[in-house]
This record gives structure tokens, C-alpha cells and sequence, in this order.
């Protein structure tokens, strides 16, 4: 079901907590480039990227690849090839510079979840859409947990072999704010599915759609534990502290990632000059921790903001 700006709230789980300022790595346009870090081959036909090869966990269920660069151009595509036996398909980026993806992302040749790690931030442009069989859950954390302490990071080597079963842990070890997620387009998952963004800052100004599916929306604070467990047939989402001495982010004003030139968002968004950026149409004014969002179809949604929840008349 469509859930109304003015009944979502009483459908949204949220949770308020203090924020820190809001600091994300600059972006740059850039296409899509492996770091050699994984067996993932990058073969470019056109305006279409081909993602093969990767890196297999030891059961075979998950299948990694490891990016310099990622970010698509208007038209162009980005197409993961699977097969019937992966579950999932994780993606970090490691070069330190934002995701701008303005096409079309998708997955061909099985039904796998995509898992998007990129902790600098991720924009979702105008003209970006999905055409993927399972999940998309993008997020700006440092690690994906699996089982017992075993994690996939954004960060250095890690053991591939031993991330077998279900990634439901995200880890932010960052001491200011972690990267932003922007979504300006219109991101829906093929009904039953999920669709899960996870950051320092959420702002939807586009569509979220998962129709008989879970939406989940979260603005988390640095140094934090994100657990998303399943309970019956409904999705629980647990934010923890995280004690932690290691600084991963270079922090940049949040304005420049919204009204850069390489984004093009600057129309929508106006640089108010002290760390916010207000909403052109709606004159809101958006912060550090915030969670804004405009359109949201699912069966079930949770947004929770780590400043302030926004609901963004349409």
C-alpha cells in the first residue's frame, strides 16, 4: 500500500537521539572501476557495465566484489551477473569518494539481494532506477557482520571465505557523522522485497517503493551497531553505541556533496552557509542526523532519524 505523508507517521517506528555535525567525503563523477582487491572483472559494452568474477564466500551463497569507483552517468547501466546459487551480491567502494549512480542498476542470471557499502556516500540522481529479483539495502557503514563476529569491510583484507550465512549487522566506526545517502530517483524493489537505506544523513526527495515488502530508513550516529533482525514476519531495527578508536572519514560540510557540480542537485537544494541545506520546493531546512523523506510505498515502513524526521509534502 501507498502510505500517505499524512498517515505515515502513525505507521513509522522512529527513534531520536543527539546528533554530531554532518560530515561526508566530497564526490567526484567517476565511473565504475575495480580495485583489483577482489577477482571482479568491469567489461564495458557501451553504456552498459558488466560486473562479473568477484570473490565467493565459503558456502557459496555470497559473492563479493571490491570498487575504486562507482557511480553511473545518465543512461548507463550497471548490470551484476549472478547465478541461481548466490543469495547475495555485496559491493564496497573504496577509493573515497561518493557514489553517483544516475542509471539504472540490475542483476541478471539469479534472484540475489544487492548490498551497496560505500562509507563516503551514496546519491541516487533524478534518472536512477533498480531492476533487481531480491533486496537492495545501500549503506554509508564501515562493516557488514555475519554470524559470529565474522565482517566484510570497507576497510582493508578480509577473509571471504568465512562471511557465509545472512548480513544482517552494520557496523559505523567513524566518530563524526557518517556519509549521507541522497535518493532523487525512483527506487522500487519487485513486491516481497526490502529496501533498506542506512547513513549518517537519509534525504528521499524521490520515490521508495516495496510493495509487500519492508522499507527501512535510518540516520545513524557515528560509532554505532546497527542490527537487523527478523521477527515473525515483521523486520526490527536496533541502533547501539559502539565503542571505538579508529577515524575513517575525512569530514566535508554536507552542502558541497548536495550542491556540487558533479551532482547537479543544486536546484533542488540551496547551501545555507552553516552546515544545513534547505529543501528549494518546501523551504525545509535539513541537518546533521536528519531523516527526510517524500514518498514511501510498502506494507510496512520504518523510519528512524537520528535528529529530525521529515515528511515531505509531495
Amino acid at each position: 500500500m501507498k502510505l500517505a505523508v499524512s498517515r505515515i507517521s502513525q505507521s513509522l517506528s522512529v527513534l531520536y537521539v543527539l546528533a554530531g555535525p554532518l560530515w561526508v567525503i566530497p564526490t567526484i563523477a567517476q565511473p565504475i572501476q575495480a580495485d583489483h582487491t577482489t577477482d571482479t572483472e568491469v567489461i564495458q559494452d557501451g553504456n552498459r557495465f558488466d560486473i562479473d568474477g568477484g570473490t565467493q564466500s565459503g558456502d557459496g551463497s555470497n559473492l563479493f566484489h571490491s570498487f575504486q569507483e562507482f557511480g553511473l552517468d545518465q543512461d548507463q547501466i550497471v548490470n551484476f551477473l549472478s547465478q541461481p546459487g548466490i543469495k547475495n551480491i555485496l559491493n564496497r567502494v573504496t577509493g573515497g569518494n561518493a557514489s553517483v549512480i544516475n542509471g539504472l542498476i540490475q542483476v541478471t542470471g539469479g534472484n540475489a539481494n544487492l548490498f551497496l557499502m560505500n562509507p563516503a556516500g551514496i546519491i541516487f540522481g533524478a534518472d536512477a532506477q533498480l531492476n533487481i529479483p531480491g533486496s537492495l539495502t545501500a549503506t554509508t557503514a564501515t562493516d557488514i557482520g555475519f554470524g559470529d563476529n565474522n565482517w566484510f569491510s570497507a576497510f582493508g583484507d578480509n577473509d571471504y571465505l568465512s562471511l557465509i550465512g545472512t548480513p544482517s549487522v552494520f557496523r559505523f566506526e567513524t566518530l563524526g557523522t557518517p556519509g549521507a545517502i541522497i535518493n532523487q530517483g525512483q527506487l522500487e524493489v519487485t513486491p516481497g522485497n526490502n529496501l533498506t537505506l542506512l547513513g549518517g544523513t537519509v534525504i528521499s526527495t524521490g520515490e521508495l517503493a516495496a510493495q509487500e515488502g519492508k522499507i527501512t530508513v535510518a540516520a545513524v550516529p557515528g560509532e554505532s551497531l546497527v542490527k537487523i533482525t527478523q521477527e515473525g514476519h515483521l523486520l526490527n531495527l536496533e541502533i547501539h553505541p559502539l565503542l571505538t578508536d579508529q577515524q575513517s572519514l575525512t569530514p566535508v560540510q554536507l552542502p558541497e556533496l548536495l550542491t556540487g557540480p558533479d551532482v547537479g542537485h543544486a536546484t533542488e537544494f540551496k547551501d545555507n552557509g552553516d552546515g544545513t541545506v534547505t529543501l528549494q520546493d518546501s523551504g525545509i531546512t535539513l541537518e546533521s542526523g536528519d531523516v527526510a523523506a517524500k514518498e514511501v510505498t510498502a506494507e510496512t515502513a520504518t523510519l528512524s532519524a537520528n535528529n529530525n524526521l521529515t515528511l515531505v509534502e509531495s
